[in-house]
């Protein structure tokens, strides 16, 4: 066993030690997050629209490893509008921030897109918010 006699080392290179081992391990960790990103970041673009919960638990995680690891909203990270999605009236997309739609019709939606929804139900709700605020004609 090899005996270290601390007094010996310089504080100096022991902190600079130390901070070189962090910053080589945390380089190390980003890479694999960025490696697990750019993956999931391919199945994203590539959904096949089948299941509209699978899609949502791969924005999920998508949205948790930006944050966590550099602050990013996924927004900001990839375009939105290059995820496959059945056809939706861009009136809905924006309003309700749709992200994608999967092909039995389910949404994926909300500013945390976090919300699941069939696209009639949306329309719905749409058509009803847009006729309250129409003016009724005065009866005479």
């Amino acid at each position: 066993m090899v005996s270290v006699d601390y007094d010996s080392i310089n504080s100096a290179d022991m902190a600079e030690q130390a901070l070189a081992q962090a910053v080589d391990e945390h380089i190390e960790n980003s890479k694999e997050v960025i490696d697990h990103i750019e993956k999931l970041e391919v199945k994203i673009r590539s959904w096949n629209m089948e299941d509209i919960k699978e899609f949502k638990a791969m924005i999920t995680e998508m949205r948790a490893l930006l944050q966590k690891h550099f602050q990013v909203q996924i927004e900001n990270f990839m375009n939105m509008n290059r995820i496959p999605s059945t056809k939706v009236p861009d009136v809905l997309k924006k309003t309700y921030r749709i992200v994608g739609v999967d092909k039995r019709g389910y949404a994926l939606y909300g500013p945390e897109m976090d919300k699941i929804a069939h696209i009639n139900k949306i329309t719905e709700h749409y058509k009803q918010k847009t006729s309250a605020c129409q003016p009724q004609p005065t009866k005479k």
